[in-house]
């Protein structure tokens, strides 16, 4: 997916498709990074396991909870010459959330953000 997902920014050339085609990318970097973490940890359980087998027998098994995220409103501080001031063209950042939890990967919706606005809301529902 990673491969194709640069072969696709490779090609973009609107700005709209490349920032969605890098969103993908972090997006798909942060799924492979959970993926070896949870990977590995697993590993490290299973070789625990055999070890303490011999000694002490799991009489309990933790159940996992879900955790509902919505309405994150991040506040920015700038500069109070660079909010006040509209004159000039100002750069513009494109920001969006990252939420991981164990192998579970989410992210929110990409927002469009310049010096005149003074925090990012993201109002989306994310349940973890």
């Amino acid at each position: 997916m990673q491969e194709g997902i640069c072969k696709l920014l490779a090609v973009s050339t609107q700005k709209d498709q490349r920032l969605k085609a890098v969103k993908n990318l972090m997006v798909c970097n942060a799924h492979i990074c959970a993926y070896r973490t949870e990977l590995q940890s697993q590993k490290e359980e299973l070789q625990s396991n055999k070890w303490n087998s011999k000694y002490e027998a799991k009489s309990q098994v933790a159940c996992k909870a879900k955790v509902a995220i919505s309405d994150i409103r991040i506040p920015l501080m700038w500069k109070h010459s660079d909010h006040f001031s509209n004159k000039e063209k100002s750069q513009r950042y494109a920001v969006f959330c990252l939420f991981r939890m164990g192998a579970q990967v989410f992210s929110t919706e990409v927002a469009i953000v310049d010096k005149a606005v003074t925090d990012i809301c993201f109002e989306n529902v994310t349940i973890l």
